[in-house]
């Protein structure tokens, strides 16, 4: 008995020296990216598939109006151990920037790619509860465009930091949650004069679903709101 005790106190330690981690993180530039719900996988095994990325709108501070992007990833999970699953993602995105002070310029797609880890805080077989956190990064470097004579370059990164709990209910698995982000959009004119250009807003909220469709294969959805209107699916596969 006590040797089960020490293991939960020795795991809710870890968990909250990752999320001290996560938060600490959040110093840097940082944005939203999916949370990609409390599907985990357990230790040895693995999840991949297709997943994008629509933000719609991402109002940064004034006077630098909003961006969109949209993005498109091939992904991969691998559960380290029943806790701990590492996450990594490669693909192609672009940015969109209006309003504000600057000109509405359209950045083309250009390589994009992430990676993160998630933490399993509760696993709740028989009530069928899940609780996950977990630190996500996205970068999008979307092609350089020539405007009025100059060379504008743009970077848009995404980072946050998660807390999602779901609900199996049948094959449907509602999850929502909440999460801290500093959304960052890299500009630079001519290779030259670099700027970022902070968020409006630094918290939002997240509400999907997933979907089993067979044994080993789901679909899911979620949409994130207060910070940046997006909505990130994708159609995944456990092995």
């Amino acid at each position: 008995m006590s040797s089960r005790i020490e293991k939960i106190i020795t795991r809710q330690a870890l968990v909250i020296s990752g999320a001290i981690i996560c938060l600490a993180l959040t110093a840097s530039p940082l944005l939203a990216a999916p949370t990609d719900g409390t599907n985990i996988p357990y230790k040895g095994k693995y999840i991949t598939g297709y997943q994008n990325n629509s933000i719609f709108k991402h109002d940064l501070a004034n006077p630098y109006g909003s961006i969109k992007s949209f993005q498109n990833y091939y992904t991969l999970s691998y559960g380290v151990c029943d806790w701990l699953t590492l996450d990594g993602k490669i693909g192609f995105g672009n940015v969109v920037e209006s309003g504000g002070v600057n000109p509405k310029v359209e950045h083309n797609d250009g390589f994009a790619g992430g990676y993160g880890f998630r933490l399993r805080v509760l696993d709740d077989p028989k009530n069928k509860v899940r609780v996950v956190t977990g630190f996500q990064h996205t970068s999008t470097h979307p092609v350089d465009r020539d405007l009025n004579g100059d060379k504008r370059h743009a970077i848009y990164e995404d980072w946050q930091v998660s807390l999602v709990s779901s609900k199996d209910i049948g094959i449907v698995t509602p999850f929502a949650g909440a999460k801290l982000s500093y959304g960052n959009l890299i500009q630079e004119t001519n290779d030259i004069d670099r700027k970022n250009r902070p968020p409006k807003y630094y918290a939002g909220a997240i509400i999907g679903v997933s979907v089993k469709v067979t044994k080993n294969t789901y679909l899911s959805v979620e949409g994130h709101f207060i910070d940046e209107t997006s909505l990130s699916s994708g159609f995944y596969y456990t092995f």
